[in-house]
């Protein structure tokens, strides 16, 4: 029986060196695929190797400013771009492999050679702005790849969900005027966190007002809270825009046992909101549906998450979470309808 998930990887992508103690560490890949290993997830799953981004993919979202830079600096031997987020001789090439993981990761999906696809790259990419990099981010990947298949598939319709911890400030920058693209992010509350953008009434500008969807939730927030977000308010605004394509940034420091966040999501959960995109999916785009890899620092909680992601790509395992959502949680939701109602039937 044909395999239905592609998983995206490349030996390489160890290869990229943050300052001693970074968390972001060949670590988290190394223990993801050595977990896929010990579970047989090749068994179901195909692992494919990427190209490199061309220039000209990165130049669809960022500057030649921006792009030069990275370039430049990497030949000169490295350096610090901002105070999280260095250079060292290897980041260009590692990078435009990172954007290159992901253009694959939707080209098996929009070439319907796999139902569903999972990039596990880095560096990340969602803090990547225009003309900027920053929190730990160089090329923001996931846009060069809706650029590149928006240009040579004519998709006008697409639905990204980040739920990384942290805003998809990047991914904001790029496609805050762009009603083509639904941008929806669930994060920690960025009054206290980084990158300090990401509030619920940041909506989009000009055409692209109503398409930026920045849902700031709060610490402690739980697999129940986020179903419910999911099926109350995402689940209809996905019905009123219909997408083509379904793009899921995941973030494992949203995990209850990640440091880097106040946040409460166990690898269940994980797995349970894989499940629920995946059946936006069938509703709206024939089940073509890309996941790739933001951020994620606790290694066991990052592996074992990646784990139960593969396993419901996959239709391996379906697991389920349990609980009530919070008070708050549900008064989000009640805002976010009446903030969204404008622009769409929800």
């Amino acid at each position: 029986m044909a395999k239905t998930t592609a998983i995206i990887y490349h030996e390489d992508y160890l290869k990229h060196r943050q300052a001693a103690g970074h968390p972001e560490r060949k670590e988290r890949l190394a223990e993801t695929i050595n977990l896929f290993r010990d579970n047989g997830v090749f068994k179901s799953a195909d692992l494919l190797t990427p190209k490199p981004a061309k220039e000209e993919d990165l130049l669809r979202v960022h500057t030649k400013e921006h792009v030069d830079c990275i370039k430049n600096l990497s030949l000169a031997g490295g350096g610090m771009l901002t105070l999280d987020t260095m250079v060292n001789p290897d980041t260009y090439e590692i990078a435009k492999l990172s954007a290159g993981g992901v253009i694959l990761a939707g080209e098996c999906v929009m070439q319907n050679k796999y139902k569903n696809s999972y990039a596990l790259i880095r560096p990340p990419g969602h803090h990547a702005k225009r003309n900027s990099a920053g929190g730990f981010c160089y090329f923001n990947n996931v846009s060069v790849m809706i650029k590149y298949l928006k240009e040579k598939y004519n998709l006008n319709k697409i639905l990204i969900f980040d739920f990384d911890a942290h805003a998809a400030n990047g991914v904001m920058d790029i496609f805050y005027r762009d009603m083509s693209v639904l941008n929806i992010s669930v994060h920690q509350d960025p009054h206290t966190f980084y990158p300090g953008t990401g509030f619920i009434k940041q909506t989009g500008e000009v055409a692209g007002k109503g398409y930026t969807v920045n849902i700031p939730v709060f610490e402690c927030t739980s697999d129940a809270d986020y179903v419910y977000i999911i099926k109350n308010f995402i689940f209809p605004l996905a019905k009123s825009f219909k997408p083509e394509l379904i793009v899921v940034s995941v973030g494992t420091d949203s995990h209850k046992d990640d440091y880097m966040s106040g946040l409460c999501l166990t690898k269940a959960g994980y797995g349970v909101i894989t499940n629920l995109m995946k059946e936006l999916a069938e509703k709206y785009c024939g089940g073509k549906i890309v996941l790739e890899l933001e951020g994620g620092y606790n290694l066991s909680a990052l592996a074992q998450s990646n784990l139960e992601i593969v396993n419901s790509l996959t239709g391996v395992s379906q697991v389920e979470v349990s609980g009530k959502p919070k008070a708050e949680t549900v008064a989000l939701v009640n805002e976010l309808k009446e903030i969204f109602s404008r622009y769409h039937r929800i």
